[in-house]
């Protein structure tokens, strides 16, 4: 019997002894309900080895059923994706791959503890209530197209993004009233506007080190989840980008950093069809959520498949192919009235690109902003002749 003080992420991957190893090694002592056990990790070899091993029982592995093409699948980018765009739906254990080959998803569940989840529920709510989806600058993910900005004076701005609730049709404001969005984290050196920012600290208002510290820890356990998975060399990519990165730029717990700067955190948001951009391209999406709902699986039209994953799951996808979500429904499949969509949660861990480039103190950093001249290039610091 697996001792309950064990987390559950280690669970599927762990062996189980009531007698003392004769060789302790990366065994460590438990209490169980029966008294003592020892347990020790499954290396990847053997984790991978074990999984198969069991076949369908533990770990599924699916062909997808198509593949339109990329071409194809980019022309859907914007609009609401439903039942009619998949044909294959992952909601076990398991990964669907592509024909060609890559790795579509896979899905892992029961990997997160709900101690943790419990923990983390009120921070991830704030973090994700920061902005409304409506009138946000994500309008591809909106399924309401970018639109010029109209000034306080009338005027039209430069600057695009989704419309505002006010501009909405019904089944759109229907769609957006409750969702929002927020980041945890870090972002790197960008120009919006014509106003350049350093990279920069970009919490939830209010955020307390606590706080920060709870979504560090979680970021750990699906960065762990992310590095025993069968893209460890997606992880590898990931974590070394992470490792030439300035520890102050990453999420991390007071034992080590993970190889994520950014959560991206959603509420009840039901998004249209879209490619996810700027974070690394040689990286993968590693997503968790919570709440009681039904619905809002996460489809690839391009190879018709679908994923269908809920609270303590952790979900690995490859995000820069075209996907969005079915109707959020209530737990039980019926359609929510309007003002009472169930709260449905999500985080998206990632490493956002050219966070290497950013220097290695916040001052350092506002001091090679400033000395930039205008036009020029936001090129490496080493480039700007940082010593």
């Amino acid at each position: 019997m697996l001792p309950k003080a064990l987390p559950r992420h280690l669970r599927p991957g762990a062996v189980v002894s009531a007698f003392p190893p004769d060789e302790p090694g990366d065994w460590m002592q438990v209490e169980t309900e029966e008294g003592p056990a020892w347990v020790r990790q499954l290396s990847q070899e053997e984790r991978m080895r074990s999984e198969l091993s069991c076949g369908s029982a533990a770990f599924q592995i699916h062909e997808a059923p198509t593949d339109i093409g990329e071409k194809e699948a980019l022309k859907l980018c914007g609009q609401l994706l439903d039942d009619s765009h998949y044909d294959l739906l992952l909601d076990k254990t398991g990964m669907v791959m592509a024909p060609n080959g890559e790795i579509v998803c896979i899905l892992l569940k029961h990997r997160l503890s709900p101690e943790l989840l419990d923990a983390v529920r009120p921070v991830v709510l704030k973090a994700a209530s920061q902005r409304k989806v409506a009138g946000g600058n994500r309008g591809v993910a909106a399924g309401t197209g970018m639109v010029q900005r109209r000034r306080r004076d009338g005027t039209m701005s430069n600057i695009k993004g989704a419309q505002r609730l006010e501009e909405l049709s019904d089944q759109d404001f229907a769609r957006l009233r409750s969702a929002t969005d927020g980041l945890v984290g870090f972002l790197g050196r960008s120009v919006r506007g014509g106003q350049v920012y350093p990279c920069r600290l970009t919490h939830y208002s209010g955020a307390l080190p606590k706080e920060l510290a709870l979504m560090g820890t979680l970021a750990k356990e699906v960065a762990e989840v992310f590095c025993h998975s069968f893209v460890q060399d997606r992880w590898r990519a990931q974590f070394k980008k992470a490792s030439q990165t300035a520890p102050i730029w990453l999420i991390r717990t007071v034992e080590a950093h993970t190889p994520f700067t950014t959560i991206t955190c959603n509420k009840s948001w039901r998004t249209a069809a879209h490619v996810d951009k700027g974070d690394l391209k040689e990286g993968y999406g590693v997503m968790c959520c919570l709440g009681d709902f039904g619905g809002c699986d996460l489809v690839f039209p391009r190879y018709r498949v679908a994923v269908r994953y809920r609270e303590g799951d952790v979900l690995l996808a490859n995000v820069h192919e075209v996907h969005g979500n079915t109707p959020l429904l209530n737990s039980d499949g019926t359609v929510p009235q309007v003002r009472r969509e169930p709260e449905r949660l999500v985080c998206v861990f990632y490493y956002q690109e050219k966070m290497d480039q950013c220097e290695r103190t916040v001052d350092e950093e506002h001091e090679f902003i400033n000395r930039r001249e205008r036009g020029q290039a936001m090129r490496k610091a080493k480039a700007a002749g940082k010593k």
